[in-house]
């Protein structure tokens, strides 16, 4: 039984006890009862998840979106190869980490709703002093876009 966050000790229940003891995720400090740093862990990594799994919900609704379906190529945030392919910076559209919104992009790609593709800006000309510029595929490893 592993929560994001810890109830007292007292207001356990013995089987609660008992099973958290088991897990390792309750010990003795002094002869007190006492969360394990096991347990602290846990309630931490439980906490990531529940950020991460609302945060692929804001994705996920983001894609399902108007704006989220105008464009046909996403990156988490501003680059210089998003101007040229008209790409959307999610991070103007989802309040989040880079590392949670990458997560969420992983799991849509691990879903086959989402596919990693390079892409940079490159430029072919001037006009008017305005450097002009085209989307080029490149490897993935080169950049972070979906």
């Amino acid at each position: 039984m592993t929560t994001t966050t810890k109830t007292p000790i007292t207001d356990l229940t013995l089987a609660e006890v008992i099973s958290l003891t088991q897990a390792g995720l309750i010990g003795l400090q002094d002869g007190v009862p006492v969360y394990t740093d096991k347990a602290d862990r846990a309630a931490k990594a439980g906490a990531t998840k529940a950020r991460r799994q609302g945060v692929l919900a804001e994705v996920t609704e983001f894609f399902a979106s108007p704006q989220g379906q105008k464009a046909k190529f996403f990156s988490v945030k501003p680059t210089s190869g998003m101007f040229a392919a008209c790409a959307v910076a999610i991070n103007q559209n989802v309040e989040a980490s880079r590392e949670d919104i990458l997560w969420s992009l992983k799991q849509l790609e691990k879903k086959g709703l989402a596919k990693q593709v390079g892409i940079k800006g490159k430029v072919v000309g001037e006009d008017r002093g305005i450097e002009k510029k085209v989307m080029v595929i490149v490897p993935v490893s080169e950049v972070n876009n979906f």
